[in-house]
């Protein structure tokens, strides 16, 4: 039986000042269905789903949600008929318990005193409805990422949505999560509920989705059956080129040993101890919880009471702070791009020059001139997307601010650079074009800790490979022995040779 249409786009076009962000964008999303969303970062995908969840309005172009055209003036008109988003940036309170962020925007309404006891029942019911397992009295801020996104869904149910709009849903969330995530989208579409799904990874598209949508430079230049089309063919429509060898050859450099760490112990890890050569790509993976995220901080000085010795080329370093970290020659580039390596409402220059003013050590007068030379030398080199040095960080596409904040700790000229789930949440075309830059700085001498939870990515770019389990180092893997398989037995803690 053919399904309803649910929702459908009919030339919508955005024009901002000086730019045209959307440009007769067409496509249908019909009742129960799953239509991905794919584009590189500045496709238009967000400026899209502003529009259809109320946040911003269309310059032209009609959408119709059952059948009646609608023009939303604010998210809530888009929800109560039936439209809600999950964004990549979750949205709750983190004092208030699961129950009270669940039923937040029922708080004002009516003058009835709250019972806590029926709130958490209630809440509770609703999470089991939703096949959702998650004590409703904890406090939303001791959620971890997946469940606070399972929490978001559950209260989009409740709310009665028709359609639900995912908005790099994994970016976050480990191999166990997103495999539970999509049985959740699966069950999500057997209820009748439309999903419009966001994503860059493709090995999430094909198990869930029913159709496709690519937008590139603010034009939709396909729609097609998801059986119609291969991974193949929806990354050249992305990027309106093919991408070949999205890896670059490995050097497997024979030089001398640059770090050596010794016996490090915290919180997190226990008794690691590895090197790393010049000009080498050291990958760094762990399950949830394995510390494999916390010993890259380690590395950096910003977790306390960590023991054990660092040395940078024979010379023991104090890797107290991040500050002394910097001065042996360590840069850092956190896995929260937004939120730790940017100031979002700065400049491009500002924000790639920060690591170079706090360096200096003293206080001096800042020359606009050379700054400005720096960045465009940068932006030149590194081939970052921006207007100018004044232009505002926060609206650089995801794979052109990963680039700004890389160029910030070239700037220092660093030793090594420890990179932190360096391509999370940036497009196909901008993974490859930040893969060829690690093996450029390779070439050039610095070497790179890349702490990664994708094992594609892992297996592409390093050249040997760390394994944590339980904050210990299960697993020391080189070259052709860095497989899927060697990586997931030493990540469950299976037997190595660590």
């Amino acid at each position: 039986m053919k399904k309803e249409v649910l929702l459908k786009v009919e030339n919508i076009t955005k024009q901002f000042p000086g730019v045209k962000a959307l440009d007769g964008i067409t496509f249908e999303v019909h009742e129960g269905e799953v239509l991905a969303l794919l584009g590189e970062n500045g496709a238009g995908k967000s400026t899209l789903i502003k529009i259809i969840a109320g946040v911003q309005p269309q310059t032209s172009g009609k959408y119709y949600f059952q059948g009646t055209e609608r023009h939303f003036k604010s998210p809530t008109d888009a929800k109560e008929a039936g439209i809600s988003i999950v964004y990549q940036e979750l949205a709750n309170v983190p004092l208030l318990s699961v129950a009270e962020n669940l039923f937040i925007n029922e708080y004002g309404r009516g003058n009835h005193i709250i019972s806590w006891k029926k709130m958490n029942e209630r809440a509770a019911k609703i999470l089991q409805e939703a096949d959702m397992h998650i004590d409703v009295t904890k406090p939303m801020g001791e959620c971890n990422v997946a469940e606070k996104q399972q929490i978001e869904i559950a209260r989009a149910l409740y709310e009665n949505a028709k359609l639900l709009i995912l908005d790099e849903p994994t970016s976050a969330l480990t191999r166990s999560e997103i495999a539970h995530l999509l049985e959740t989208i699966n069950r999500l579409k057997e209820r009748g509920i439309a999903v419009i799904l966001i994503t860059h990874k493709m090995d999430e598209i094909f198990p869930v989705a029913d159709s496709v949508v690519v937008l590139r430079d603010g034009v939709s230049v396909a729609q097609k059956r998801i059986e119609e089309t291969d991974e193949n063919e929806l990354i050249t429509l992305m990027v309106g080129r093919e991408i070949k060898n999205m890896y670059p050859p490995k050097e497997m450099p024979d030089t001398e040993v640059i770090l050596r760490a010794e016996h490090l112990n915290n919180h997190f890890i226990k008794d690691i101890s590895f090197d790393l050569k010049r000009g080498e790509v050291m990958g760094i993976y762990g399950l949830m919880g394995s510390g494999h995220q916390e010993l890259g901080q380690t590395l950096f000085g910003t977790v306390p009471g960590t023991t054990g010795d660092i040395y940078i080329e024979g010379e023991k370093v104090d890797f107290s702070t991040p500050k002394k970290c910097v001065e042996a020659g360590l840069s850092y580039l956190p896995a929260e791009r937004k939120s730790e390596g940017l100031v979002q409402i700065q400049t491009v220059a500002v924000n790639l020059m920060t690591a170079a003013y706090e360096g200096k050590g003293t206080r001096r007068l800042i020359d606009f001139a050379k700054e400005k030379e720096a960045t465009w030398r940068w932006m030149k080199e590194l081939s970052i997307k921006a207007n100018s040095p004044d232009t505002i960080v926060e609206t650089l596409s995801g794979g052109n601010q990963q680039k700004v904040i890389i160029a910030k700790w070239l700037e220092i000229d660093p030793k090594i650079i420890i990179l932190n789930e360096p391509t999370r949440g940036i497009d196909v075309g901008s993974k490859t074009e930040i893969y060829k830059l690690i093996r450029s700085m390779c070439h050039d001498g610095v070497s790179v800790i890349m702490i990664t939870s994708e094992m594609p990515e892992l297996i592409g770019m390093a050249d040997r490979a760390i394994i944590l389990h339980e904050g210990v180092l299960q697993e020391t893997l080189t070259g052709d022995e860095i497989t899927e398989n060697a990586i997931m037995t030493a990540a469950i803690g299976g037997l190595g040779h660590a």
